[in-house]
Parts: C-alpha cells; sequence; structure tokens
C-alpha cells in the first residue's frame, strides 16, 4: 500500500490543506475571529465535494458540482498514472481501499468540525451518512475513471462478467458527456441571448463591490454543471423544477426565483416552437448509434446504465433549497427520457442492422 499511498492519498491531502489555507486567507482577508476556522474548514472541505449542508436553519443540498468534477478528475489522473503500467487485483484492492479509507477519515473531521462548530456559530451539523457518502461518491467516480477501459475488460473477464456491461458502460458514459457538453453550450446560448436579465440580477447586488462580484461570477461558474444537466433533461424532453414550478419545452410555470445571474436561463413562458429544440439531443444520438453496431441484450444494457447514470447526475446537481424546495432537473422525468431516447435510437439501429442482413 506504501507504494501506491502518494497516489492516492496523496491528493486529498493536498486538496484538505488547500481548504485549510483557503479558509485562513478569507478569515484573515475579511477580519473574522479565528474560532470561525475550524468550523468554516470544515463546511468548505464538504462543499467542495458536493455534500448537502444546512446554515441558519436553511437546507441546502442544491451544491456546485464543478468543484467535485475537479477533485474526481484529479484523483482520476492520479489513479491512472499509478495504473499505467501492469496491475493486480490486488494492486486495485490496497488503491481502492487506500481511496475509501483516506475520504472517509477527512469527511469524518470535517463533519465533527461542522458538528462542534454548530453548538456556537450558524452553522448545522449535516446528515452524516449524506456528509461522509457524498464525498466518497465523487472520489469513487475519480477511481473508476482513472482506471483504464482495458483494466475494466480484463477484469471482467477474470470475475466471468461479461464484457458487454463494460461496454454498455462505457458507451453510456460517453453518451451523456457528448448530451452534457452540448446542453451547457445550448445553456450559455440562452444566458448570452438573456443579458439583459443577467443585468437585473447583478443589479440586485449595488453594493457589492470586486470582491463580492468576483464571488458571484466564480459561484455561478461553479454551478454550470448543474445547469447543464437541468438543460440536458429539459432538451429530452423532462423537466426542470424549482418552488412548485417547472419548465420543460412544452409548458412553464413560472415562480419567483433568487437573484442570481444563471437563473437568467429560465423562462417564464414557452414559445409554441421550443420543442423543435428536441432535434439537438437527436442529433447526438444519431451520431452515437453511427459509430457503433447495437445487438437487443446491448442497446437495453446501454439505455439501462444510461438511465442508472443520469439518475446519479440529477442526485449531485440537484436538491432542496430552503423554501425554494427541490431546484434541479426532474430525477423521474430525465431517467424516462434518457431511456426511452438511449432505448429506441438503440433498438432502431438494430433493426435496421437486421433488416439489411448486417
Amino acid at each position: 500500500m506504501r507504494y501506491y499511498a502518494p497516489s492516492v492519498v496523496g491528493p486529498l491531502a493536498v486538496l484538505a490543506l488547500a481548504v485549510v489555507v483557503m479558509c485562513l486567507a478569507v478569515i484573515l482577508i475579511a477580519g473574522l475571529r479565528l474560532s470561525y476556522l475550524p468550523g468554516s474548514i470544515g463546511q468548505a472541505w464538504l462543499s467542495v465535494n458536493a455534500a448537502p449542508m444546512r446554515i441558519s436553519g436553511v437546507a441546502l443540498a442544491n451544491a456546485p458540482t464543478l468543484p467535485a468534477i475537479g477533485i474526481a478528475a484529479l484523483i482520476a489522473s492520479r489513479v491512472r498514472s499509478a495504473t499505467k503500467e501492469r496491475v493486480s487485483v490486488l494492486d486495485l484492492a490496497a488503491i481502492l481501499t487506500l481511496l475509501v479509507g483516506t475520504s472517509i477519515t477527512l469527511s469524518a473531521i470535517a463533519l465533527f468540525m461542522v458538528t462542534d462548530a454548530s453548538y456556537v456559530y450558524a452553522f448545522e451539523a449535516p446528515n452524516p451518512a449524506a456528509a461522509l457518502f457524498t464525498p466518497l461518491g465523487v472520489h469513487l467516480v475519480g477511481f473508476i475513471f482513472g482506471v483504464s477501459p482495458v483494466v475494466w475488460r480484463a477484469l471482467a473477464r477474470r470475475v466471468n462478467l461479461p464484457e458487454l456491461v463494460v461496454e454498455a458502460t462505457l458507451a453510456a458514459t460517453r453518451l451523456l458527456r457528448n448530451l452534457l457538453l452540448v446542453s451547457g453550450a445550448v445553456y450559455l446560448l440562452l444566458v448570452a441571448l438573456q443579458h439583459a436579465r443577467v443585468a437585473e440580477a447583478l443589479a440586485s447586488y449595488p453594493h457589492l463591490g470586486w470582491v463580492g462580484g468576483l464571488a458571484l461570477v466564480l459561484l455561478s461558474l461553479a454551478y454550470l454543471p448543474n445547469a447543464a444537466v437541468g438543460t440536458m433533461a429539459v432538451l429530452l424532453g423532462g423537466s426542470f423544477d424549482y418552488a412548485d414550478a417547472s419548465v420543460s419545452l412544452f409548458s412553464a410555470t413560472s415562480a419567483a426565483l433568487p437573484p442570481f445571474p444563471l437563473f437568467a436561463a429560465v423562462p417564464a413562458t414557452v414559445a409554441t416552437w421550443a420543442p423543435v429544440l428536441m432535434l439537438i439531443p437527436a442529433a447526438v444520438l444519431v451520431r452515437f448509434v453511427l459509430t457503433r453496431s447495437f445487438s437487443l441484450i446491448d442497446a437495453t444494457a446501454t439505455a439501462t446504465i444510461a438511465t442508472a447514470l443520469a439518475l446519479l447526475l440529477v442526485w449531485y446537481t440537484g436538491g432542496t433549497v430552503g423554501a425554494y424546495g427541490w431546484v434541479g432537473a426532474n430525477p423521474w422525468t430525465c431517467a424516462l427520457a434518457v431511456f426511452i431516447w438511449t432505448a429506441v435510437a438503440g433498438f432502431a439501429t438494430w433493426v435496421i442492422a437486421r433488416f439489411r442482413g448486417d
């Protein structure tokens, strides 16, 4: 295990140190008491790992996910570097054990810090399971992506798992990646078209100053993956829900939103031509099915795995936000839409191949 410790424990230890330095710098610059430091460190660790939090009785389960994506990418790069040579099952088990142990330990320390601070300050102790396992999920995603597909295929053969499962998982991952990239581009275009509403949101903070303005911009950037997932759900025919209201390509029920720049893309009404935008994910699906062949089982497996991954994305990018309730893509309509689109595309490709005798 000592051989893999620098590659696995190192990134999380450096991240924890960076959180400490950042919190200390903010407290010193703001002129706050150092007694805020432990609780701030614990809360910052949980926040950058997409864990839910509660402050002054207000739940914020919809955490920004860009930092978590960066952490997962860092872990993936280190795991890929550690496993680029020939590795055994025991090597993978050692890496996984180190990763899980370090993740749980650091998150448990953060949970203790926040719980201890909650007796004095506005912090509230989060749900212990969410505080421990939400960051762990982020770190496990990094591990999964860090192990190369070649190793996963070899591992599947070793445990007598059909290689179809690995191939379907890789295909579903690529499909969702492409859908998210396109959805993110569509979202940014919508924000650009609604620049007047963005200006109105910024005007709601007249005394923000350049430091506050920079913080608002960084926070908006941190929520971009959340916005991309919500946009993907809408483009596929699902809905984005907030404050007992929702918006889809077919209808919209409006509700007052906080003056946050990213909400500028949420329309109060939906144009009659909006369903035409479903051609965007349709184009992504067409390109996807043209790059590979499908059997009936392969199409079903890919659709099922894509649905499970979509639910995981919605769970990480959505959540309860105070009085607004659930803010994010509707989990069930998004999952249903992903399954239908992927299954229909795969089945159609299979039928065409059968008809042509391929």
